[in-house]
Parts: structure tokens; sequence; C-alpha cells
């Protein structure tokens, strides 16, 4: 239960399918993601408790942020320097996503988001502060397109 849960979240957070997508495409991007998320939440120690709390409050800020970059890298969101890839991200979505609504809310992350590549970061390739960037600005476009 506790994997299901945390793929929700984290597809959710993401905002690939959350708002847009049809229910059989969600099934699918959280059966792709499904390894990243357990490997990371592992290895980060995130407990579903977590993930619940980060649900009802509508944001991930008590979820540590290289949990989120190590999702990012192993899912290929992120590039090994810790910078959002734009192109494989765009690929995956081609793949998993094919409402229409969905696939311009993607492509318009991908437009305002990359411009976090360019902001100063205290933790190098990491990417912990970067995942922190591209969740806020998802965020912000979500709010833009609703």
């Amino acid at each position: 239960m506790f994997v299901v849960r945390c793929s929700s979240f984290v597809v959710a957070l993401f905002c690939l399918v959350s708002v847009y997508a049809q229910s059989d495409e969600e099934a699918g991007i959280k059966e792709a993601l499904r390894p990243f998320v357990e490997e990371c939440a592992d290895e980060f120690g995130i407990t579903e408790e977590q993930f619940e709390e980060a649900k009802k409050k509508g944001n991930a800020a008590d979820i540590d942020p290289c949990f989120m970059s190590c999702f990012l890298k192993k899912a290929g969101f992120f590039d090994s320097q810790g910078k959002f890839d734009v192109d494989s991200t765009m690929a995956f979505a081609k793949d998993h996503v094919s409402s229409e609504p969905a696939m311009k809310f993607v492509e318009a992350v991908g437009d305002e988001c990359v411009k976090i590549n360019d902001e100063d970061v205290s933790d190098g390739d990491k990417g912990c502060d970067r995942a922190k960037l591209l969740f806020d600005c998802i965020g912000e476009t979500k709010k833009k397109m609703e």
C-alpha cells in the first residue's frame, strides 16, 4: 500500500498527470515510476506518513529535496549534473501521456521550468536545491494554467 501511495504522491507532485491525464495514463505512469520511488524512499527514509502529510498540505516542503533529486535522476528527469532534462522528460511524457491537456501542461513545465538550470545552487550536481526549484516552478506553472 505504501508504494502505491508514494507513487501517487510523486506523480501528483510532478504534475505529469494529476491535473490533466486520464486514469489509465496515471496508472501507467505510476507503474513506470514505482521502482524509482521505492529505491529513493528507502535510501532517504521517507515514510508513508510524510507522503500523506505532504499530500494533505498540497506541497512537498517537508519532503527531503534530496529524495526528490534522487527520484528525478533515476527517472531521467534530471541529468547526472542535477539539472532538469527537458528532452528526457518530454520523451517520457510522449511515451506515457496521450491526453492533449496533460501534454500541454508537460510542455508548459518544460518551457517555464528549464530556467532552474541557470540558478545558482549550493549543492552542485547533487540536485537537491534544483529539485526544490523544479517543484516550486511546477506549482507556479499549474497556477498559471488554472
